[in-house]
């Protein structure tokens, strides 16, 4: 009877080691694939946020086309013309107004993507692995860093110009006449002007965090060299 007991305890014991290491494989297993699902979370936002960058662009580059229309060739009834300048310029002003969100997606994925590697690096035991995993979250901070100040700085810059942009656009809703053209003929200049260098950082930025999405994601493998 003794023998019975313990068989059955030993045969349970063995279950519940068994059920122990499955679990602790299966935890084992979600701690490893939590950091890289999260670097594509943040590889995601990177392109979300590039590919916002490019939309601007392209907003900017119609906006800019009507009112340099209206300004350098005015229609005899100018009203069409401030009118397709008014709604590209309402684009533009909505596309600007989302880069809030895509700017802080882009901030809290690589926050919870670096978070999650950090906790990482507190279970590897080998010096040398643990060694080369930091130096490569720390390549991968300034990687961000530089991709998300280009994209802020390109941001700050667009919605001055929206702001510059929408300024004129009251002067013409009031003397919308051909000295009223004339009047904001230099402004409008000033406007293409600042429209290149915006267009170039926008341009920069949308680089910078294509490139940034393309090192994080694990769908994108090492390029062949």
């Amino acid at each position: 009877m003794n023998t019975q007991k313990q068989m059955r305890s030993g045969a349970w014991g063995q279950v519940r080691i068994t059920a122990a290491l499955a679990l602790a494989g299966a935890w084992l297993a979600g701690c490893s694939t939590t950091a890289y699902k999260q670097g594509d979370r943040a590889a995601d936002s990177a392109q979300a946020a590039a590919m916002q960058a490019q939309t601007e662009t392209q907003a900017l580059a119609g906006t800019m086309a009507t009112l340099n229309n209206l300004v350098d060739k005015p229609a005899a009834d100018l009203k069409l013309q401030f009118q397709s300048f008014n709604s590209a310029l309402e684009t533009l002003a909505t596309a600007a107004k989302r880069s809030g969100v895509a700017g802080d997606h882009l901030m809290r994925s690589n926050t919870a993507f670096l978070t999650a590697w950090e906790k990482q690096l507190t279970t590897i035991t080998n010096a040398d692995v643990r060694s080369r995993s930091e130096a490569r979250r720390t390549e991968v901070i300034k990687q961000f860093d530089a991709a998300n100040n280009r994209y802020v700085e390109a941001q700050d810059a667009l919605r001055s110009l929206v702001d510059y942009l929408q300024d004129i656009r009251r002067a013409l809703s009031t003397d919308l006449t051909a000295n009223g053209i004339e009047a904001v003929k230099s402004l409008v200049s000033n406007a293409n002007t600042t429209t290149s260098k915006v267009q170039t950082a926008l341009a920069q930025a949308n680089t910078d965090l294509t490139a940034l999405s393309t090192q994080m994601s694990s769908a994108r493998g090492p390029t062949a060299k």
